[in-house]
């Protein structure tokens, strides 16, 4: 099954796409092989997002917030923000965007449910 994904970078806000063959439950393994390499080397915690009007899965650094002693926390990364808070927002229009988390460091998002 062809599985596109897209790459938020914070900052500049690059985007980058690919596309991997995958079965439609690719497993851990798989997920963290193409991921966490893109995320730098960090371990993956993962994010169920709704895009472009349907559910979708994100993954980002596990450690993009924390101070560690050999850096300070990853950049915020606004697009993947954005994605990150969008149903938020969507159910409560009135809050304010601001006050809810934020992603840091690179996200990648599958266009489809790869995390069963």
């Amino acid at each position: 099954m062809k599985t596109k994904y897209t790459i938020f970078k914070p900052g500049d806000g690059a985007v980058e796409h690919g596309e991997i063959d995958w079965p439609k439950d690719p497993g851990y393994d798989r997920i963290k092989a193409l991921v966490e390499p893109l995320i730098g080397g960090e371990p993956l915690e993962h994010v169920a997002v709704l895009h472009n009007g349907r559910r979708a899965d994100m993954f980002v650094s596990e450690l993009g917030h924390m101070c560690l002693a050999t850096r300070g926390p990853l950049p915020l990364n606004d697009r993947a923000t954005a994605i990150y808070r969008n149903n938020w927002m969507a159910q409560h229009p009135s809050d304010a965007p601001g006050s809810l988390p934020a992603i840091a460091g690179v996200a990648i998002l599958f266009d489809r449910i790869v995390w069963q």
